[in-house]
């Protein structure tokens, strides 16, 4: 299940656009999921291939090149130091950060062609059904960022919750120990709900919150867009009509890329760190 659940959110570029500067402008970007299984080793080889493929489409002599994270304070410490020029990042890292970055949304990924996504809390199938009763760690891959999870699945604050909110790496284990009754629950994006009901441990294990239709992860820009990320975005958008993008969108385990979705505006968290309405 980990390698099903292993990131798959990427990048982008622009179709046929005369060259760009070199000097004016750096295109590296970053992709930014805290919690996902892997290292940033294994992503590498994904994250140059990509680059080759945006570099190319581009037409740019700018060195193009892409950074993995799924560790979130070096995700923070490498924005911090050296912000890429955009990046594709995680719904709740956007929530918690995405007001002080300046971070804008250009485009939507869509992994295996979902427009949504929805976060489930499971729990043994002998627990209360009643997710406000549930106590001890929930354990969940989106679970690091705490306020902005919480937010996102619960409508509430962390401190205002029954349960503690845990983030893993792994996402398996911690579904594993639930089925066998030693974890309070853990939290389930819809890609991992979906691998989920294949498994034999799927009927030691009930559903008894579901989050609204949450944004899936967008693509992002550091500040306002400018002409060379809304090329970007337009390329983007186009991949999935690309015969030359067929392998890395499968690659990549994503039907293609969609326009911002409205939703984004709704997910940020407040000046002081509140949940949003």
């Amino acid at each position: 299940m980990d390698r099903v659940i292993l990131i798959c959110f990427f990048v982008l570029t622009a179709l046929g656009r005369p060259q760009i500067a070199a000097a004016a402008d750096n295109i590296d970007f970053a992709v930014i999921q805290p919690g996902q299984p892997g290292t940033t080793q294994d992503a590498q080889p994904v994250m140059d291939e990509l680059a080759a493929y945006l570099q190319k489409k581009l037409g740019t002599i700018s060195v193009l090149r892409g950074d993995y994270f799924n560790d979130l304070k070096e995700a923070l410490s490498f924005v911090d130091e050296t912000p890429p020029r955009w990046a594709i990042v995680s719904l709740d890292f956007y929530a918690e950060e995405g007001n002080r970055l300046a971070l804008t949304p250009i485009a939507s990924a869509r992994p295996s062609g979902f427009e949504k996504d929805t976060w489930r809390l499971a729990v043994h199938k002998d627990r209360s059904d009643d997710w406000q009763m549930v106590q001890g760690k929930i354990w969940g891959t989106m679970l690091f960022d705490r306020r902005a999870a919480a937010c996102l699945a619960f409508g509430r604050n962390p401190d205002e919750l029954p349960f503690r909110l845990v983030g893993t790496f792994r996402p398996l284990k911690a579904l594993r120990a639930t089925a066998r009754g030693k974890g309070a629950g853990v939290v389930l994006d819809r890609m991992q709900y979906e691998a989920m009901k294949s498994l034999p441990l799927a009927d030691k294990i009930k559903i008894i919150h579901t989050s609204e239709e949450l944004p899936t992860s967008p693509v992002v820009s550091f500040g306002p867009p400018d002409e060379l990320t809304n090329q970007l975005a337009e390329v983007l958008r186009k991949m999935e009509d690309d015969p030359e993008a067929d392998q890395l969108l499968q690659l990549l385990m994503t039907a293609g890329f969609g326009p911002p979705d409205p939703a984004l505006a709704t997910v940020r968290l407040g000046p002081n760190g509140e949940c949003t309405p």
